[in-house]
């Protein structure tokens, strides 16, 4: 395990507290108002579910309660838009569970082992697919778990276990629903304004750092990090405002569109700032990179009052063909012109061509970002427009997520074989339903410790309200009054990110041991039953988690490090090539999830090598790509396609280690050869296309050179990774 299990720093009781500081305590003495929302929706609606569940004379109500806060989400739209896939899931669980039942009904060995590869395979297929249909398949996993467990002692009964268990889950399921949409005011508008906000922010984000970067602050261009973590969280949530807007006008496809642009726009940042450090600027250059400079400040100044964007449109057409005439003046001076002794060189010359390409293809994706923006500002009712994200896979995470929770339940199933102890199969059950709940994070190692830490204040609540309130309530409204507080508190601090995993596992297990049934109380015998019931439950999910294929930041980026590679190198040669904002968009992910496998506080001189890094690998892949479209064309002379087809080989074949260093070496030879025959070429659109490849060229040597140690896999950045 890699250190004393009993001396773990996590064990610390100074730990288990869900604040380290006063200031952590913010979350609860000045939520914001939507926490404030959430929290009462979420109790009403679990209010609602009880008050149905005891109404109906069930017999086990809190199940109904526990629902509503298992599929609890702190957005409408994420709620609505989950509810009917998570219904979908309860349906096949408990088919699953009656289908165990009658298919091992005397075998208790071959039933656990059989429910350990269904949980296996419903957490596999939650963690591999990130969306709404993730929940359907972890809640079919662990609605069969609870079925089968708690039949598995009376298999004649299990019919009539089933629909109860699934009548409570369906309940506490649309009660959650409907509440959403019973307080969802002017939803439309808040998904508007919330999708317009962000992606305001996403906008004027990437272009401040597009005018600092003109300004000279170069360094400003490895700021990209934060609006592509901006960028990811935003199109993660679009889908749900798409479902809060009630209807689809196409705005949602725009907004995923103009942050596709927003992408690339800072992806061609990244490539000018390379140019702008190691070539030349002239005169010229300057005095045009100080009106864009103006001209962007003044529209980022626009942006939030404006809906039309036709003269920002002409103004950044007229910048562009500036580009353009100063680029046919360069050629032409080259071409025409004889150069005399003590002027300017021709590679000098082919240099600024491409410094002002760069920034003439920067402004029109900048150009593309407000034609995008404009769309989804004022969708026409006849637009079609549709725009899809390529579905991203994170197979090895699944695979583990899948291998811990087949393992841990089949353990806990020997456990019960040996033990013999009645209640076992309810711990099994809450093991299924914890295990399915951390699957669905991305690093469930991270949140297991806060789902420990809220079962544990779930009891020490429990246990004073059973001794007190509880024990003194003769209706439903002493029981509410009972529980609103803490409950309240609970959805505070789901709300909250950082005590999210405390509040989710506190709102889900407080119910489980604070009410029992329809007309029994809890007494102390039940309670520290129950209580040692749900420790255990819990307790296994956690040591899943944190000490079965533990979490290691260091392994984890360096896996997602090699698939960034890879993804680069297979751009080589793969057919067809795949669309560069489609590509740009996976990149761009793995990127934000590199990214989180730091503690900036502590590792910044690394963070800012895997930045430079990862950001490299964007510049790489782009130009690839634009490398390979060359060679398809029949522009390029026959010779020259040759020189880049062995660049493009090369790069497909590198692998690391002293390769690396003949990799750059044949980039920069490319370099030379192609400036020579660019110089020797007559025919004006072929020395264009030449100088086009020359650009992309010297964008892939320079990115090899700079940083060696993050695209050469056999290094070890600096000996700290």
């Amino acid at each position: 395990m890699g250190k004393n299990f009993l001396s773990a720093e996590w064990l610390k009781l100074t730990n288990f507290l869900p604040f380290q500081n006063p200031n952590a305590l913010k979350w609860l003495y000045s939520p914001p108002k939507e926490a404030i929302y959430f929290s009462l929706r979420t109790i009403i609606a679990s209010f609602l579910a009880l008050a149905i569940a005891l109404w109906m004379q069930l017999d086990s109500p809190k199940w109904a309660m526990m629902t509503v806060w298992i599929v609890a989400q702190t957005s409408p739209g994420e709620t609505i838009a989950k509810s009917q896939w998570r219904v979908v899931g309860t349906i096949i669980g408990v088919i699953m569970a009656v289908t165990m039942i009658a298919l091992f009904p005397q075998e208790p060995m071959l039933f656990g082992i059989a429910m350990a590869l269904w949980m296996g395979c419903c957490c596999w297929l939650g963690s591999l697919i990130r969306g709404s249909s993730s929940y359907s398949f972890v809640l079919a996993g662990y609605t069969c778990a609870l079925i089968g467990f708690a039949s598995v002692n009376n298999p004649n009964d299990v019919f009539m276990t089933a629909m109860a268990r699934g009548s409570y889950i369906i309940l506490g399921v649309l009660c959650q629903s409907f509440i959403e949409r019973l307080f969802a005011f002017n939803m439309d508008q808040k998904a508007k304004k919330s999708l317009h906000d962000n992606l305001l922010k996403a906008i004027t984000g990437s272009l401040t750092i597009i005018v600092d970067v003109l300004k000279g602050d170069y360094k400003a261009a490895f700021r990209v990090q934060n609006v592509f973590t901006a960028v990811s969280a935003f199109q993660n949530s679009i889908e749900f405002r798409k479902i809060e807007m009630l209807h689809d006008d196409h705005m949602a496809d725009h907004v995923h569109a103009t942050l596709s642009s927003v992408s690339i726009v800072l992806a061609r940042l990244i490539n000018l700032t390379v140019y702008m450090q190691n070539f030349i600027k002239d005169k010229p250059f300057n005095d045009i990179t100080f009106k864009v400079t103006k001209y962007l400040e003044i529209l980022i100044g626009s942006l939030n009052k404006q809906t039309d964007f036709t003269e920002h449109l002409n103004e950044l057409s007229k910048l562009r063909w500036e580009c353009r005439q100063v680029i046919a003046d360069y050629i032409y001076y080259d071409a025409i012109e004889k150069l005399e002794e003590g002027q300017e060189t021709s590679d000098n010359l082919l240099d600024r061509r491409i410094l002002y390409r760069s920034l003439s293809k920067l402004l029109g994706e900048i150009e593309a970002i407000l034609v995008e923006y404009q769309y989804a500002l004022n969708p026409k009712k006849t637009d079609k427009f549709k725009f899809s994200l390529p579905p991203i896979y994170n197979f090895k995470m699944a695979w583990w997520n899948g291998f811990r929770v087949f393992v841990a339940v089949l353990v806990a199933c020997f456990l019960w074989e040996i033990t013999a102890w009645d209640e076992f199969p309810g711990s099994i059950g809450l093991l299924c339903v914890a295990c399915g709940r951390l699957c669905l994070f991305e690093n469930g190692y991270k949140m297991c410790i806060g789902f420990l830490k809220g079962t544990l204040w779930g009891v020490l609540v429990s246990g004073i309200l059973d001794v007190s309130l509880m024990a003194q309530a003769s209706n439903i409204d002493m029981v509410y009054l009972a529980l609103f507080i803490p409950l309240f508190i609970g959805g505070l601090a789901i709300y909250n990110l950082p005590t999210r995993g405390i509040g989710m596992s506190f709102t889900i297990f407080f119910p489980f041991m604070i009410i029992l049934g329809n007309q029994v109380r809890m007494d102390e015998e039940t309670f520290l039953n129950s209580m040692l019931v749900m420790l255990i439950g819990v307790g296994m999910a956690v040591f899943a988690f944190r000490f079965i294929a533990p979490y290691a930041p260091k392994k984890v980026r360096r896996e997602i490090r090699i698939k960034m590679l890879h993804s680069v190198r297979s751009l080589a040669n793969i057919s067809p090539l795949p669309n560069p904002r489609r590509w740009l968009v996976v990149t761009m992910e793995w990127f934000v999830s590199l990214m989180r496998q730091f503690d900036a506080s502590k590792e910044a001189m690394l963070v800012q090598k895997y930045n430079h890094g990862a950001l490299a690998v964007m510049s790489i892949g782009l130009n690839i790509m634009e490398i390979r479209k060359m060679i398809d064309q029949d522009i390029l002379p026959e010779d020259i396609k040759n020189e880049l087809r062995v660049v493009m080989r090369r790069v497909s074949h590198f692998r690391g280690g002293r390769r690396y260093g003949r990799t750059v070496l044949i980039a920069k030879s490319a370099i030379r050869r192609l400036r020579l025959r660019e110089k020797a070429e007559e025919n004006l659109a072929k020395r264009l296309e030449i100088s086009m490849a020359i650009a992309c060229l010297i964008l892939i040597y320079f990115s090899l050179e700079k940083n060696v140690a993050f695209l050469n896999p056999s290094y070890r950045l600096y000996n700290q990774d």
